[in-house]
């Protein structure tokens, strides 16, 4: 495809006539011209969801690459106050998402999303959704390179492209500077995962990637396979658009669990993959090229080495948030600072704080790491503990930043038609428990939650992961999480957690605190909690949750979730995202 045709489809007045189709489109179903099922594929395609609420919409944005500068920000805190809740909620695949919000209110929200350069189109439904890659991309120690060019070019690139918004079903692309992208990521779990490659040496590297595909999670989570281990990096784009002319052709379209690209991969084989791939590719007429965009987050014009943060005369609390919320920067004088959003939630302030802080410090932009945190580099150093003060005051200076009392979860039961658990709120209550650990290895484990198996959370590679399901206790039924331990994403590929035992989830924080307690006596020296989880046996860790899995003694909280007043009862509505 040219790049004139590629600028056609991205040209406002062509974002504008986009606008004015879906409004159009609503007064149809509004006047009753138009069904709800002739609307529902039309409207997911442009990144609006329905919630188990009668007649309110989750309205998700695309972020690429998770990256937000100053007036992006303060677009969406007006977005949050104006048509939502007051507050927005980011998620692992780097979006940022609005609920509650008035169907007739999505062409305003789309106009102004525009006017700084983001979309909600094809966030949702069965397109090339959010294309992420890496927070630290560009600024990290280990990366062979910054991938962030090539995630905004394959974003701009199958944005709006007439052939690939009507898939067989979602398509996920992430993009990882190193092979141990196990927090950054986690290429090894997506339709296509990139990792940096160079090949050559001495002055004569040449840059491309290894290429992963078909993996995914959800109900029956897959390894992705290689399809390549060097993939040059002008072949990138005409590469992916002959994967998915492979997926479009030869995926499920009449059941669509068994709709995604893993399970093409499971019906033909790697090796007979590549050969389709191939075939495809020599009918590609999209060129070779190299990527055009650049990183929005590249080095200042003027680029000191400041004094040093080091010392010990900024006081105990910003010490203590430092220890995990700072994190050196590759380049020599700056500083990342990790922001932890509590399960993901940020409100009309924060927003608008934060806009204001990059420009009261001249930094470009921020991220949303796939951890539902945010991260700002090219912090001077500094003026670390300046901005620690400024994140107090809005709120946002909670320590334990990449540690157990950074909690991942999706919004479950809250607002989703398939959550059955609350899965948001029991992310607070574990980010609370978890708060004053001390033991260093404790404070690595990384745990992850979501309200149903369909994985949002992803919980599959988390050390400890949890996944709501709902269970008859006598006649009634009560929310409940499976337990699993040891999953991980690594340079050594992807290890899915065990299954252990399902658990109440009134109960899951003492649950949680007696494996950890169980890992603490029986740890050899240096043995990180997934390593044991792996070692350890299933009756071993089983025994260790099996009595509060006990409800011969029936606890009157064994039947109300976090957050309710109300005995549960699952209540299930349509999925719009499972798989």
């Amino acid at each position: 495809m040219l790049a004139t045709e590629v600028q056609d489809r991205h040209a406002p007045e062509a974002i504008q006539e986009e606008i004015r189709i879906f409004e159009e489109r609503v007064g149809q179903l509004q006047r009753g011209e138009i069904t709800e099922e002739q609307f529902r594929p039309f409207r997911l395609k442009h990144g609006i969801y329905g919630q188990r609420q009668p007649g309110v919409q989750m309205v998700r944005v695309k972020i690429p690459s998770g990256i937000l500068g100053a007036q992006q920000l303060r677009t969406l805190a007006a977005i949050a106050e104006t048509y939502a809740t007051g507050r927005g909620h980011v998620t692992t695949r780097e979006n940022c998402q609005f609920h509650f919000v008035q169907l007739s209110h999505v062409p305003a929200i789309m106009r102004q999303l525009a006017e700084v350069g983001l979309t909600t189109r094809e966030a949702c439904g069965n397109t090339v959704r959010n294309v992420t890659s890496c927070a630290l991309a560009g600024v990290c120690g280990n990366e062979v390179f910054d991938v962030t060019p090539y995630a905004l070019e394959t974003t701009r690139f199958f944005l709006r492209h007439p052939e690939f918004h009507d898939l067989p079903r979602k398509f996920k692309i992430a993009f990882s500077g190193c092979p141990d992208d196990g927090n950054c990521a986690v290429a090894g779990i997506h339709d296509i995962g990139l990792i940096a490659q160079v090949r050559g040496s001495n002055g004569t590297g040449r840059r491309g990637f290894k290429v992963l595909v078909g993996g995914g999670l959800g109900s029956l989570p897959t390894e992705s396979a290689t399809l390549t281990d060097f993939l040059p990096e002008e072949e990138l784009i005409p590469t992916m658009e002959a994967i998915l002319r492979v997926f479009n052709e030869h995926g499920n379209r009449k059941n669509k669990y068994k709709a995604r690209m893993k399970f093409v991969l499971r019906d033909k084989g790697i090796e007979e993959f590549r050969r389709l791939v191939a075939e495809k590719r020599a009918t590609v007429t999209t060129p070779p090229r190299l990527p055009e965009r650049t990183n929005p987050l590249s080095a200042p014009l003027v680029a000191l080495t400041p004094p040093s943060v080091q010392g010990n005369g900024h006081g105990a609390e910003f010490h203590r948030w430092a220890e995990h919320n700072l994190q050196p920067q590759r380049q020599p004088g700056h500083v990342i600072v990790w922001v932890k959003l509590l399960a993901g939630n940020i409100s009309v302030a924060q927003f608008r704080g934060l806009a204001n802080l990059l420009d009261k410090y001249k930094l470009p932009a921020l991220r949303i790491a796939i951890s539902q945190d945010l991260v700002i580099p090219w912090v001077p150093a500094y003026r670390a503990p300046e901005i620690f003060r400024d994140l107090q005051a809005l709120g946002l200076a909670a320590p334990g930043a990449r540690t157990i009392a950074d909690v991942t979860g999706c919004p479950g039961s809250t607002t989703c038609n398939l959550g059955i658990t609350r899965s948001l709120t029991l992310a607070e209550v574990l980010a609370d428990e978890f708060a004053g650990e001390t033991d260093p290895e404790i404070k690595k484990i990384r745990i992850k939650i979501s309200g149903c198996p369909n994985s949002c959370g992803q919980h599959h590679i988390a050390d400890i992961g949890l996944y709501g399901n709902a269970r008859k206790v006598g006649e009634q039924q009560a929310p409940y999480y499976q337990v699993m331990l040891g999953g991980r994403v690594s340079a050594d590929g992807v290890r899915f957690g065990r299954q252990i035992l399902p658990i109440p989830a009134k109960r899951v924080p003492q649950a949680l605190r007696a494996v950890i307690e169980l890992y603490r006596q029986e740890r050899a020296p240096g043995e990180a909690f997934g390593d044991w989880a792996l070692r350890a046996t299933k009756d071993t860790l089983a025994d260790a949750l099996r009595p509060f899995a006990d409800t011969t003694q029936e606890a009157a909280d064994l039947f109300v979730d976090w957050g309710d007043e109300q005995r549960y009862s699952l209540k299930l509505g349509r999925g719009e995202c499972a798989g």
